[in-house]
């Protein structure tokens, strides 16, 4: 859904989210979070560096909330707020970009992909992105042709072989990285969003290489600005590594995949 904001869309960075109001009364009473997709102009004339006046969101329609976004005509209003929450960044001498993503984990990665693309003359002119996307079946793999369309070399694979290589995007990610050089190794970034599982298994790719790992975390949220913790996860920022919690909505979704406690996050949680 591309919606008409410009002033949210000129703040916004990749890897924040907005808080939308999907119904028109107090039914359902909780917005509903939702990744920036893409910044991008109200129509895509092909004009480069004109300000952003439209941000874009990717959902699937899986209960009522979703349902009552599904039925959004051209021309109504939708009530947001944003952009919330800390995106991604780019290490210093950064040549390789590496995004991982699981089905709707691509909802953040794709403007991570586009800032990339529209940074390359100034801040980090030499970063090539490379984008590993995985899903159950061919019909869970999206977004592929605006991947391409933002610079990135893209590699799919489909657990049930549907679509592109049978197997776990994070077969894919191991055996690129396993064929690194030390020194190449050390001028790439992994930045991924999908399942806790998969999430976990990059993580610790990362950290057998020394990698650095950002993750972008998926929550359910009653606030969105750090009032109700209701998506505080698991961390481990004190020097002793004792565990602590970080809320998803205000420290994240984008967390260093070292700070994670891992072994203490629900696999099956939305995070």
């Amino acid at each position: 859904m591309r919606i008409l904001c410009p002033d949210l869309a000129r703040r916004s960075a990749a890897g924040q989210f907005v808080m939308a109001k999907v119904g028109t009364c107090f039914d359902p009473l909780l917005r509903r979070p939702f990744a920036v997709h893409r910044v991008c102009q109200e129509k895509d004339t092909g004009v480069a560096r004109r300000p952003p006046s439209c941000i874009e969101i990717l959902y699937r329609t899986v209960g009522r909330g979703t349902a009552l976004l599904s039925e959004k005509k051209r021309g109504e209003a939708i009530d947001l707020f944003g952009p919330l929450g800390n995106g991604f960044h780019l290490p210093h001498r950064l040549k390789t970009a590496v995004l991982v993503a699981g089905g709707m984990g691509v909802a953040p990665l794709l403007s991570l992909a586009f800032a990339l693309k529209e940074g390359k003359d100034n801040r980090h002119p030499t970063v090539s992105p490379i984008a590993f996307i995985g899903g159950q079946t061919r019909n869970d793999l999206l977004c592929l042709k605006d991947f391409r369309k933002a610079g990135a070399k893209v590699t799919v694979s489909t657990e049930d072989g549907s679509g592109g290589t049978k197997g776990l995007v994070t077969d894919l990610l191991a055996r690129f990285v396993s064929s690194l050089s030390p020194a190449d190794a050390a001028h790439i970034a992994l930045y991924a969003c999908g399942p806790v599982p998969m999430l976990e298994q990059v993580a610790a790719i990362a950290r057998n290489r020394a990698i650095p790992c950002q993750v972008s975390l998926e929550s359910s949220m009653a606030c969105g600005v750090g009032a109700c913790l209701g998506c505080s996860v698991p961390t481990r920022i004190n020097a002793d590594k004792t565990v602590s919690y970080q809320r998803v909505c205000r420290e994240g979704p984008v967390f260093d995949s070292s700070a994670i406690a891992w072994e203490c996050l629900d696999p099956f949680s939305t995070a």
